[in-house]
């Protein structure tokens, strides 16, 4: 049996590097601001999955024709779906996608905000998995198999310049650069120091477990949300809260959602200190946040929301 065959495939994650590097041993690419998603072609089928093993297919009627453009009749790729606008990948226009799957609205948004599917790696061909093959050798496979169209692209990458290829990138508009070891095998459902992600400022996936009672403007609302993530034993902890880096109106939105998942057994090991009452939250939401370290004691410093992730699987949230 063979992983097209399995299915349900947690997919390689990457580690953040804390540093600039260049490297005769890497390869870097851009860094995609999409949805992650594993495509299983088999006989001019197409399923997509997104990282939390959930089918994701009906949303995404555009990538169903996809294996037009790939000389294989068996492949599983890697990849993310993303919506272009000149040239560079718009999370905000691929939000209005998540989770739309009735019939009438994908087909009116498929034309209004297309989607491609940006391909870089490669787990299965024709039979035989690939995930014990170095990068390289995956890599070498996919570029042979692809053939670009308007939706699905081959991820370019270069090798050795990664800082003038940082540089670069966040010149054009992206929001960081990939560093691939170019000899690592496909490690599935592993963060992997293997893969790293350069961006201009850390960011780290945290579980929303509560938040805080809002005072002055957002009495009505929230002043932070209550972060938490899985350490080294498993527990998720309270790792800070975050109130900045939130518009008006996702603070609205996000409020709706809040009071939707609103229990009152708190669902972190230990203490949390907030400045007013906190409200707990079952443990569902990931959102990206910024930072600029964290603390000895394993508390964010000088946390920014940046947004939800749609496609976030909070056991992914590790320390």
């Amino acid at each position: 049996m063979t992983l097209l065959d399995e299915r349900g495939i947690r997919p390689m994650l990457a580690e953040t590097a804390d540093h600039l590097f260049d490297s005769p041993d890497h390869y870097f690419e851009p860094k995609w601001d999409g949805m992650r998603c594993l495509a299983y072609i088999r006989d001019r089928n197409v399923e997509l999955q997104n990282r939390n093993l959930t089918i994701v297919t009906k949303s995404y009627p555009e990538i169903h024709t996809i294996h037009e453009n790939i000389k294989s009749n068996a492949a599983i790729l890697d990849g993310e779906i993303v919506v272009l606008k000149g040239g560079l990948p718009s999370f905000e226009q691929l939000q209005g996608r998540f989770g739309v799957d009735d019939p009438v609205q994908v087909r009116v948004l498929s034309k209004k905000i297309p989607v491609t599917y940006i391909a870089f790696d490669l787990l299965h061909l024709n039979g035989k998995d690939l995930v014990k093959r170095p990068l390289s050798d995956r890599r070498e496979e996919l570029a042979r198999i692809i053939e670009d169209s308007p939706h699905i692209l081959l991820s370019e990458f270069v090798g050795e310049q990664g800082k003038a290829y940082f540089k670069r990138a966040l010149q054009l508009g992206f929001e960081g650069v990939m560093a691939k070891r170019a000899n690592s095998e496909y490690q599935i459902g592993v963060r992997s120091g293997d893969w790293l992600k350069l961006k201009r400022v850390r960011t780290i996936d945290c579980v929303i477990v509560g938040y805080t009672r809002g005072t002055g403007g957002r009495a009505t609302t929230f002043g932070a949300l209550v972060l938490a993530a899985y350490d080294r034993k498993n527990r998720l902890t309270h790792i800070g809260n975050v109130g900045t880096g939130l518009t008006d109106s996702e603070i609205e939105r996000m409020m709706k959602i809040l009071k939707a998942l609103e229990t009152k057994s708190k669902p972190i090991d230990g203490e949390a200190k907030a400045p007013t009452p906190i409200r707990w939250v079952k443990p569902k939401l990931v959102a990206e946040i910024g930072y600029m370290k964290l603390t000895t004691d394993h508390k964010l410093r000088l946390p920014r929301f940046i947004r939800i992730r749609l496609d976030g699987n909070p056991e992914d949230c590790r320390l």
